[in-house]
């Protein structure tokens, strides 16, 4: 690891992804399968059974009698699935970067990334810390924004209808606050990618060391993580084409019921858009790991930043 400046970090981020490519995949493919066919299924729940629920419920209300323990028994179910799958994508897309966290770390600790023996061969060795990681950072993020809609809720009970009466005053500053969570939480990459390579540190004490230490360098870390994310989003819209279009389709067909139309779709659309939506998510679990790889040379680079600091502070 060295010194670099950001568009280094992101030339040799891209550099190191291209040139052991095969090695990573072939370290990560069974796990990013695992997440891909997760994501099969959320795909199947959000664009043909929740439209499908959706226009049930909507049929229900066209009438005089509205059946409200039904209605709230199947929103209820459809609100579960949703939670359930998407967390389990979550923890499947984290279980699967898991892999290439742990070739970085090879990296680090050889200075080069080596290939693994089988294709069938899963190394589990940084599941738990990069699942401990991960999870610590999402609750940091999430606590100030539930305390942000908290004291929105209070407002509003408090003020009778405040927010109904200045939807736009209110909506601005929960948009500013999220932003302002998000730039003072970029210092969390560089703490969290410190955690995962520096074992066995606990992630507070790595957080209450390192925070201040990523937020000396909050402007590398911005250049570096908005290039590698605007990357990442243009490819996901490229690779997700084909799901979008699914993704509309399966829409417009459940719109088409409510006004008396045929549904239109084929009888085999179930697994058409479970495929799709697999395939989608396994390209771009590995469009994702960029943003992971840059991190890593990101906080490389920091690290040697500081070590030259105090090296001419000690000879100083």
């Amino acid at each position: 690891m060295k010194a670099r400046s950001y568009r280094s970090i992101l030339t040799t981020g891209f550099q190191l992804y291209t040139e052991h490519f095969r090695r990573l995949f072939k370290a990560s493919w069974l796990m990013a399968l695992l997440y891909a066919i997760t994501g099969g299924f959320l795909g199947v729940l959000t664009a043909i059974k929740v439209p499908e629920i959706l226009v049930g419920i909507v049929s229900k209300m066209t009438g005089e009698e509205i059946y409200l323990q039904e209605l709230a028994q199947e929103y209820g179910s459809m609100v579960l699935m949703l939670f359930a799958m998407t967390l389990l994508s979550i923890i499947t897309f984290t279980l699967a970067s898991a892999t290439i966290v742990n070739k970085l770390k090879e990296h680090k600790d050889t200075g080069h990334i080596t290939m693994p023996t089988s294709w069938l061969k899963v190394v589990l060795q940084m599941t738990g810390r990069t699942a401990k990681g991960v999870g610590m950072t999402l609750l940091l993020l999430l606590i100030p924004l539930l305390l942000t809609m908290g004291l929105l809720a209070a407002t509003e009970h408090a003020s009778h209808h405040f927010i109904l009466r200045h939807p736009t005053t209110v909506g601005a500053t929960f948009c500013l606050l999220t932003l302002i969570v998000l730039l003072l939480a970029l210092p969390l990459g560089y703490v969290l990618m410190k955690y995962l390579m520096e074992a066995p540190r606990s992630y507070l004490h790595t957080l209450g060391e390192s925070y201040g230490c990523g937020m000396r360098h909050w402007g590398s870390l911005f250049l570096v993580l908005l290039v590698s994310i605007l990357f990442v989003t243009l490819a996901s819209i490229v690779t997700g084409l084909p799901a979008s279009i699914l993704y509309i389709a399966n829409q417009t067909a459940q719109m088409g019921l409510l006004m008396g139309d045929p549904l239109g779709m084929p009888s085999h659309i179930t697994t058409l858009t479970f495929l799709t939506f697999l395939l989608t998510c396994f390209f771009q679990f590995y469009v994702c790991q960029v943003t992971l790889i840059h991190s890593y040379y990101a906080y490389g680079s920091i690290e040697a930043k500081e070590l030259e600091k105090q090296q001419i502070k000690q000879q100083a």
